[in-house]
């Protein structure tokens, strides 16, 4: 069987993530878990994306390109998808855009440099957004918790009758 080359992602590698996730949450107030629970659902099965992004980018004519598509690890623990030469001094859209204007490169390669490029914009699109959504829901929820702890030491206590605002005062 001859390798096809880089084959772009299509609807079906995205099925898992349509039917297994679900960012409804989004917009309920009280469910900060669930959406939680949800980005980071979702969040795994861009993973099992990335790995098939990454597999599939190891193919001909791909393979054989002083260019790597590889993961970058960030500090928010997410995974995105990066660019690096094989020389290792050059890396991100300024190397693939180098290669990309090379008059060498042949044209089937430069077809399927292109189709792995747009993968991988919108992947990372993808991942940065429920990295957004985790922070956004781990920051609001201390900040609850921040609330909740100053409300109950300004509230009664049970043991105390008379207590009349913050101050105590009459």
């Amino acid at each position: 069987m001859a390798d096809q080359g880089y084959k772009r992602l299509a609807d079906e590698d995205y099925n898992s993530l349509a039917d297994e996730s679900t960012l409804k949450g989004l917009l309920r107030v009280r469910e900060l878990s669930l959406l939680a629970q949800d980005a980071l659902a979702a969040r795994a099965i861009l993973h099992q994306i990335q790995v098939r992004m990454l597999q599939r980018a190891w193919r001909f004519p791909v393979r054989y390109l002083p260019l790597l598509l590889c993961r970058g690890p960030a500090r928010s623990g997410a995974n995105f998808l990066r660019w690096r030469n094989q020389e290792n001094n050059r890396s991100g859209v300024l190397a693939w855009q180098e290669l990309m204007q090379s008059p060498q490169l042949p044209p089937q390669a430069r077809e399927a440099l292109l189709q792995i490029e747009r993968d991988r914009i919108v992947f990372n699109m993808q991942m940065s957004v429920l990295t957004f959504i985790l922070r956004q829901c781990r920051e609001c929820a201390k900040k609850n918790t921040d609330a909740d702890t100053l409300a109950a030491s300004l509230l009664p206590s049970p043991d105390r009758k008379h207590h009349h605002g913050p101050t105590g005062l009459k």
